[in-house]
């Protein structure tokens, strides 16, 4: 049995983690880190396979 929702909980607006399940923060910040000691000729290509995943992620709302 469901409770009723009350005037002050309204349903949230959707976010990537309603829409496809969690959002991996975490794990974006540590590539952050690891891509921020990598070598300088491996940044970029590791950079755009990480906003390729933040893109799949917000085209999803």
């Amino acid at each position: 049995m469901t409770e009723p929702m009350h005037q002050s909980q309204q349903p949230a607006a959707p976010t990537p983690a309603s829409v496809n399940g969690d959002v991996p923060i975490e794990s974006w910040r540590r590539g952050l880190e690891q891509i921020s000691e990598a070598p300088s000729t491996e940044r970029h290509g590791l950079l755009s396979t990480m906003l390729d995943d933040l893109d799949s992620q917000v085209s999803s709302l």
